[in-house]
């Protein structure tokens, strides 16, 4: 496992990073029997697992179902482990907000079984929430009582990371980069760590669809269905079984990025996020052909602005 730095935290992370989504939620492609989270016991085995083989960031929320509680079980007093988790999800900073996101602390950490949270990150963040001063002083405030080291949010556009960036409040920013979302990577994650941010990187394989897992995605979303074709044959040989490792091993060769996370939910898929990073970069030649993979349609590239099935 290589490592790398996290920004200016002085901490070093797996470059290969794990995800707890898929684990505490039923979350992906409904694609028969590779859908629906694992039990509680085997998903603490497979957070377990991550950490034996080097993983050391850990990426959960309360949204998450039970997630909280399996890092918990698994890793939670191991002071090796990096946790990050979330606070609510807030379209708008409200009354109270502050006393909101401390209550909220302070639930993860015994979820977790942590005496302090290494990230709190302000999931969904917009340039409204970030530009109003509640969301980041009630997430400084959070800091300030001891509840947490360091500062983190989590955005979908380009805009809202700019505003975070602007802030110089938050030590880490948590984007959306895959062989089919290249946005960020121009702009954004240059200016990231320029400023001393360390960005992490998700939904490498946009929930499922650079997996075989695409060829089950709905008549509405063919088009997407399409552009993942188009990376398997261009950089996966016409195999849908590679697709995945190196759908992943692009995100990892993307410069300026800390960590990558992977969201398995199997053991089978935790294997293939290592074999990933074990292969190393991707080289210059197929990086470039990946370039040419890229589409910008929100609609496509955002899940959550996925018809609902």
């Amino acid at each position: 496992m290589r490592y790398r730095p996290l920004g200016r935290t002085g901490l070093s992370v797996s470059a290969l990073s794990l995800g707890t989504v898929s684990l505490g939620v039923d979350y992906g492609i409904a694609a028969p029997e590779g859908f629906g989270c694992p039990d509680e016991e085997t998903a603490v085995r497979l957070v377990r697992a991550a950490f034996d083989r080097g993983v050391t960031l850990f990426d959960t929320a309360p949204a998450y179902g039970a997630a909280e509680r399996i890092v918990g079980r698994a890793i939670g007093r191991d002071p090796r482990a990096i946790i990050a988790t979330k606070t609510p999800v807030f379209t708008k900073a409200v009354s109270g907000f502050s006393r909101t996101v401390i209550a909220s602390a302070e639930r993860s950490l015994r979820e977790l079984d942590r005496d302090v949270i290494d990230i709190l990150q302000l999931p969904n963040a917009t340039c409204e929430m970030v530009e109003a001063p509640e969301a980041t002083l009630a997430l400084a405030d959070a800091k300030k009582r001891g509840l947490v080291r360091f500062l983190g949010a989590t955005v979908y556009d380009e805009a809202a990371a700019q505003a975070i960036i602007k802030t110089g409040e938050y030590d880490t920013l948590q984007v959306a980069v895959s062989l089919l979302d290249q946005r960020k990577l121009r702009r954004i994650l240059p200016a990231a760590s320029s400023a001393g941010i360390a960005v992490i990187v998700r939904s490498a394989l946009l929930k499922g669809v650079l997996t075989p897992k695409a060829q089950w995605l709905p008549e509405a979303l063919a088009p997407l269905r399409d552009a993942a074709a188009r990376a398997r044959d261009t950089l996966a040989n016409g195999s849908w079984d590679r697709l995945p490792q190196t759908a992943m091993r692009f995100c990892l060769t993307v410069p300026h990025v800390a960590s990558v996370l992977a969201g398995p939910r199997t053991i089978v898929e935790l294997d293939t996020a290592f074999e990933a990073e074990a292969a190393g970069p991707l080289d210059a030649l197929v990086m470039a052909r990946a370039a040419e993979l890229a589409i910008n349609d929100e609609r496509l590239l955002n899940p959550s602005r996925w018809p609902v099935a």
